[in-house]
Parts: structure tokens; C-alpha cells; sequence
């Protein structure tokens, strides 16, 4: 380096990574567990991933539950899921609010589709549901499970993209979509 370029201001991110980490409230780390339950999970599965009680974590769960985050799929044991119409309820609502209008929301549409349709074609399937890879060449496994996994979430994608069209072509109030809820 040369005299007159400046140094950079020494950065120790695993440090600040800790702080932030240890800043976290039993709520906000019951809350980010929360969002990976994919399948039931009992309440002492879930105290102990967020680094507290079983008597701490039930009244978050539970308030998460009223808020429609999770699930309750069980009283004894109590078991939790995460709901997944809560996540695509707001993953919905952020396309809406990034894409603003129904037109640009529908470019990306036909992209998605374009590509369902090439993976469609793949598979020679109608969905990604009626693939079953044990009918696939042991060679390209590897493969056909890479696009498998791109066409269910090009198919969940398509899905949302829909709705966020349907959501902004229904607002007939004038309201900007960056002020949807």
C-alpha cells in the first residue's frame, strides 16, 4: 500500500457476531427456532435449540401460536409446526410490495413458467409431485434431484407470484402497494 491510501479500520466480526447473538431475547430466539419446525417438535426440543426452559419458552410458543406462527399439533406432549400459510402469507406480501403493479409482477410470471415448463419437460411429468427419481438413470441422480428441487421451489414461486398478482390486481382503492399490509 502506498503512504497516502488510507488503512482500513480493523473489523473483528466474530466479536460483534457474539454480541449480537448474546443481545437476543428468549422471544427472538424462540422465534427464529420457530421459523425451521417442519415437523411437530415437543417444547423441550425447542427450549433447548434456543438456549433456555421448558417453563421459558411455553408462553412464547403459545403467544406465537395466537399469532398464527406456529401450530399447535398436540396438547401431551405438547408438539409445535411451523404454519406455513403464516410464512406465505408474508412471503406474498413482500412480492407485493416489491413489485408494485400487476404488469411487472406478470413479466415475472412467464419467466417462471418458461421454466416450469423446461423442467416439466425434464421429467417428462405434469408436476413435480409425480416424479419419482428411483425411475431415474443411476448416473444422473445427482442432477435430477438438483432440478427436482429447482422445479418445487419454481412451482412454489409461481404460486406466490400469483397471489401477489391477484392481491394487486384486486386493490381497486388507489392504495399504493408499498402500503399494503
Amino acid at each position: 500500500m502506498s503512504e497516502d491510501t488510507p488503512t482500513p479500520p480493523e473489523v473483528n466480526l466474530t466479536e460483534e457476531w457474539d454480541r449480537a447473538v448474546e443481545d437476543r431475547t428468549v422471544k427472538d430466539r424462540i422465534y427464529e427456532v420457530s421459523t425451521t419446525l417442519t415437523s411437530p417438535t415437543a417444547v423441550a426440543d425447542i427450549a433447548e435449540r434456543a438456549d433456555c426452559t421448558k417453563e421459558g419458552a411455553r408462553p412464547h410458543l403459545e403467544w406465537f401460536v395466537e399469532l398464527g406462527v406456529l401450530e399447535k399439533v398436540a396438547d401431551n406432549p405438547a408438539l409445535f409446526v411451523r404454519n406455513e400459510a403464516y410464512f406465505e402469507f408474508r412471503r406474498v406480501t413482500e412480492l407485493v410490495r416489491e413489485f408494485e403493479t400487476p404488469e411487472a409482477v406478470a413479466d415475472v410470471i412467464e419467466e417462471y413458467r418458461v421454466r416450469e415448463r423446461e423442467l416439466s419437460s425434464y421429467f417428462e411429468a405434469p408436476a413435480p409431485e409425480a416424479v419419482v427419481l428411483s425411475d431415474v438413470d443411476y448416473d444422473d441422480l445427482d442432477e435430477a434431484y438438483d432440478k427436482l428441487s429447482e422445479w418445487r421451489t419454481v412451482s412454489r414461486r409461481l404460486r406466490e407470484l400469483r397471489e401477489a398478482k391477484l392481491r394487486l390486481d384486486s386493490d381497486t382503492s388507489g392504495t399504493p402497494a408499498s402500503m399494503l399490509p
